[in-house]
């Protein structure tokens, strides 16, 4: 049995973000296929100190701040792991930056083995702000290169490097990553999603739009997503605007973040609250209800995006896409690519599959971006040691 210890800020119990997402779920893959795992993460209102959730040990540290990197979280998660994990741990999982703190570690540990799993590289973040062209994005963008700096000095001690996608995968083999990291240690392992929770008949369609207060005869456009600047909600409430019959649809948006009360005032002051819908966050079991009932699925992102997990739940689901064409991914014929900013271009393309209509769901999601084939191929990369 591999005895494995992730370093991570945040999971579900966090708050629904895609990195928490990814981190819990591998994790469980993990212990299903054999792996004793334990977690180290920051407190949440519910949970502090020694938790067991499905079978998993976590600890949630309390001195520190919930939910993020810093100092405090450095030294107190090195100060756990060297008390309660390191004499039987074999492989570090530094979920991001998660385990930075522990990494200088290493060369007094050969036995113990250091994975970073990176879900966006701080260039690419870089770049993504710069594109924003917002104050905020500019003033910001300092910090990533800081951030640069702090790859540069700490990927290469790690024995593995893994890319979430392609997008991040191909940034390592591109200046400036190239000029400094070792290639033998990077892998590229997908992003993987539960296809047996997001799936077209979970449930009864008309039961989730009673629910909803959806009338059944409407049909549904969903984003779902964090709310910040960078996701582009603002793109997709102005696409949405531009379409011609508003008695046709229902546009549904589940998140929060910091741009909600924005958001909901750029809809109140638009006069559209008759036809676009808050949620706010959803469980992941709620969410995949409201996937099955949706018509098309609409992200307009302004970020160069990793592998967003929203795009392989919807695509799992048989609900087709329109995307913004920096996104990286699979090629489908169900996923349509708009520039993100041609708010015209998007909502011909969204009117076009309105129109089209949808007979029959079909998940057209490969397999490798499933979380059972993800789960595989980290249990088989982190054991090829032993």
């Amino acid at each position: 049995m591999n005895n494995v210890v992730m370093f991570t800020r945040s999971l579900p119990m966090h708050g629904l973000g895609g990195m928490e997402v990814v981190a819990w779920d591998i994790a469980k893959g993990l212990h299903r296929l054999g792996s004793n795992v334990r977690i180290i993460t920051t407190k949440t209102p519910d949970y502090v100190g020694l938790h067991h959730i499905d079978g998993i040990e976590v600890l949630f540290i309390d001195n520190v701040k919930s939910g993020k990197y810093s100092h405090g979280w450095w030294k107190s998660s090195r100060e756990a792991f060297e008390e309660n994990y390191i004499k039987d741990c074999d492989t570090v999982f530094s979920v991001s930056t998660g385990a930075y703190g522990v990494i200088d570690l290493k060369h007094k540990n050969p036995h113990i083995k250091f994975l970073i799993q990176v879900h966006g590289t701080a260039w690419g973040e870089f770049i993504s702000k710069l594109k924003t062209k917002t104050p905020k994005g500019f003033f910001t963008s300092p910090k990533n290169i800081f951030w640069l700096c702090r790859d540069f000095i700490n990927y290469n001690k790690f024995d593995y490097i893994v890319g979430i996608g392609e997008q991040v995968y191909g940034d390592f083999n591109r200046w400036p990553y190239e000029s400094f990291i070792d290639k033998n240690k990077i892998s590229l392992i997908s992003n993987g999603i539960d296809s047996e929770l997001f799936k077209s008949d979970c449930c009864d369609d008309n039961k989730i739009k009673d629910y909803y207060n959806i009338p059944y005869e409407k049909k549904v456009i969903l984003t779902a997503c964090r709310l910040h600047s960078q996701k582009g909600v603002y793109n997709c409430i102005k696409t949405i605007e531009l379409l011609n019959d508003k008695n046709e649809f229902v546009y549904i948006i589940v998140g929060s973040g910091p741009e909600e009360q924005k958001l909901k005032s750029l809809v109140n002051s638009l006069g559209a609250n008759d036809y676009i819908k808050f949620l706010g966050s959803l469980k992941r079991e709620d969410l995949a209800k409201v996937e099955s009932i949706s018509d098309v699925f609409l992200f307009l992102t302004n970020r160069i995006e990793g592998l967003p997990l929203n795009i392989l739940e919807a695509s799992a689901v048989g609900v087709p896409i329109v995307l913004s064409n920096q996104v990286k991914l699979f090629k489908s014929g169900n996923i349509h690519l708009v520039d993100p900013l041609n708010y015209q271009v998007a909502a011909s393309k969204i009117e076009s599959l309105l129109a089209k209509g949808l007979q029959n769901k079909n998940s057209y999601l490969p397999d490798e971006y499933t979380l059972k084939y993800a789960a595989d191929k980290y249990k088989k990369l982190i054991e090829k040691s032993f």
